[in-house]
Order: C-alpha cells, then sequence, then structure tokens
C-alpha cells in the first residue's frame, strides 16, 4: 500500500483560499507578533543615560 493519505484532521484548522492555519500556528504567529511589537517598544537598558 504506497498510497498519499489526507492529513489526519485534529483540532481546529482557519481556512483562507490557499492558506490553511491550525489553531496551534495561530497562536506561535501571534506571539511572534506580539515579541516583535514589544522588542520594537521596549528599549535597550541605559540606552536613555547617554
Amino acid at each position: 500500500m504506497n498510497q498519499l493519505q489526507p492529513p489526519i484532521h485534529a483540532g481546529w484548522a482557519w481556512h483562507f483560499d490557499w492558506l490553511n492555519l491550525s489553531a496551534a500556528d495561530l497562536i506561535v504567529v501571534a506571539l511572534m507578533v506580539i515579541v516583535f511589537v514589544l522588542a520594537l517598544v521596549i528599549p535597550f537598558p541605559g540606552g536613555r543615560d547617554k
């Protein structure tokens, strides 16, 4: 039996045209965006002393 099997659907997924994101993928993307925004907003330690 050498056939391609469809993926196992084990949970919620967001389907939009060509984009399929699982709930875990959405959480990871959201955390990456939050970390990126915090990196832009929070200044480096000691950066404003000079």
